[in-house]
């Protein structure tokens, strides 16, 4: 068989193995976490946070009510439990139950926005959890597809590369090294099929003597346009 066409039975097998490496490494790449997921278990992470700060915040104001209460209940017992009965002891009674009345007013506000302001983070901090776990799920299901098509990709560059080795087996030594300096330059497309009498890569007329060598003699030919080997039957 003539080394042109033995040289362009090796481009394909060498095309083919281009686009699998080239597809192995975008799903190489797509089988990293994404930057969505990464930022919304961010998100997450901080919506946690801030719920832990508000739960904090609730628990500790509740707290404080709970003491002013405590505070105002004895304050009120001493006003009417009836001991008291000097009028300046009875006026800084009077003065203490309003005062802890003041505060009890203003830690049950506290209290109440505490509340308020748990809730949302609560809601904030659901919503969030649930766009991860959706997020979570597409991407392990999106994993599993590429997971697989990795070990497919995998075999069949195994097998291509056999084929590889065995197709530059057959090629004389001069052509190969000819074929391997000259791909590089060309996109890795260094053979060109005459279609009829034009190259079919470039789509430029090729000159008769030169399709007349290209079809019928050993010596490799090149395209005069684009530089490619050209090859024909």
């Amino acid at each position: 068989m003539r080394p042109a066409i033995l040289l362009a039975q090796l481009n394909e097998i060498d095309l083919a193995i281009d686009a699998l490496r080239a597809r192995a490494g975008e799903v190489a790449e797509a089988l990293k976490e994404p930057a969505a997921l990464a930022a919304t278990r961010g998100r997450a992470a901080t919506a946690a946070a801030e719920l832990a700060r508000c739960r904090a915040a609730q628990a500790e104001r509740d707290q404080i009510q709970r003491q002013v209460t405590a505070r105002l209940a004895q304050a009120q017992n001493r006003l009417y439990s009836g001991k008291v009965r000097n009028p300046k002891e009875l006026e800084d009674a009077e003065k203490d139950v309003a005062q802890q009345r003041r505060q009890q007013a203003q830690a049950e506000d506290a209290l109440l926005e505490a509340l308020i302001a748990l809730e949302a983070a609560a809601e904030a901090a659901r919503r969030a959890q649930a766009e991860l776990a959706q997020r979570t799920q597409e991407w392990t299901t999106a994993q599993a597809a590429l997971r697989g098509e990795q070990a497919r990709l995998t075999e069949r560059l195994a097998a291509e590369r056999v084929r590889q080795a065995s197709a530059r087996r057959g090629v004389p030594a001069g052509s190969l090294h000819t074929y391997d300096a000259l791909r590089p330059r060309r996109a890795g497309r260094a053979v060109a099929r005459l279609d009829d009498d034009t190259c079919s890569v470039c789509l430029v007329a090729v000159s008769p003597g030169r399709i007349a060598a290209a079809r019928d003699g050993d010596d490799l030919v090149y395209c005069e346009n684009c530089g490619r080997i050209l090859w024909g039957e």
